[in-house]
């Protein structure tokens, strides 16, 4: 069995090798130079809404988190290749906290210690949490959504209810949509699987009418703003980068078609988002009409 002393010693040594290769090891591809200089550029320019290629080519491939984190960073520390991974490996870090405290919560000590040990020396995570991504941002909003969802009936403190809600907002706002596809398809195989009642008392303990209101409170103001401010973006986003990178032959995003897309009308974009909004406001107010109370848990 592995004693808390062996546990924080292993954690060490792996956080300070990932940080060690923060340092020396210099940007190592395409993905890494490429966001790591629309963070400069966020720097420079002090354009804290439109990411940007280049000075005249917005990208609008992603949302700005980690962007914004990157370029926190670059101010606190400076122009250099620790400074723009940091905030990866903070986010990792975050994950694993949640991780740790779902495994406790739902398991014993030790339980949470392998959890959290698995997690972090996953090949995938452990290079994510030093590389300029957004990934780490991702995970830890769909992580800490999905153990909130899990937890809210047996744990109602306010960072699982309203948990879930703001790990929406960190996902919509590192990756895009794609953070509620990720959330909301394993909630439903579950609630499918387990729906003589226990799914339904843990979808009644979330708050769903002001959690609602907070995610989009903390993730809509943005995307309305990159459409105003660079109209096109939705287009380009929403519809480019989710369906027609699929479904449309030499569709291959970048330069070429951000220039196309901002030929589209923002209009038609920003009425569906409103429609959206109002008919989620619909929905919530159906679920909190609900009838309180639960008595069987997780």
């Amino acid at each position: 069995m592995l004693h808390r002393t062996g546990f924080i010693w292993i954690i060490v040594v792996l956080v300070a090798l990932r940080i060690l290769g923060m340092v020396l090891v210099p940007l190592t591809d395409t993905t890494e130079a490429r966001y790591a200089e629309i963070a400069r550029l966020m720097v420079t320019t002090n354009d804290w809404i439109t990411p940007w290629f280049k000075p005249d080519v917005p990208f609008w491939g992603k949302p700005p988190l980690a962007f914004w984190m990157e370029a926190l960073s670059f101010k606190a520390f400076g122009i250099n290749e620790f400074a723009v991974r940091l905030p990866s490996l903070l986010a990792t870090l975050a994950t694993s906290w949640v991780i740790w405290r779902f495994a406790l919560l739902t398991g014993t000590t030790r339980t949470a210690r392998n959890a959290v040990l698995i997690y972090i020396t996953t090949a995938l995570a452990y290079v994510a949490s030093g590389a300029v991504m957004t990934d780490p941002f991702l995970t830890l909003g769909v992580t800490w959504s999905l153990a909130a969802f899990y937890l809210a009936p047996t744990a109602p403190r306010w960072y699982w209810r309203y948990g879930f809600f703001l790990g929406l907002a960190i996902g919509l706002l590192a990756k895009g949509p794609l953070a509620l596809v990720l959330t909301f398809a394993p909630i439903v195989i579950w609630s499918f699987i387990h729906r003589s009642g226990t799914a339904q008392c843990h979808i009644k303990a979330l708050p769903w009418l002001k959690g609602s209101l907070l995610t989009l409170l903390i993730g809509l103001p943005w995307y309305i703003a990159a459409e105003l401010k660079t109209p096109g973006f939705l287009n380009y986003f929403i519809i480019g980068e989710h369906f027609m990178r699929f479904i449309q032959p030499g569709w291959g995003g970048g330069e070429r078609s951000v220039r196309q897309c901002a030929q589209a009308s923002q209009r038609h974009y920003l009425a569906a988002m409103a429609d959206g909004v109002l008919s989620l406001g619909f929905d919530c107010h159906r679920i909190a009409s609900w009838q309180n109370g639960c008595s069987a848990g997780p």
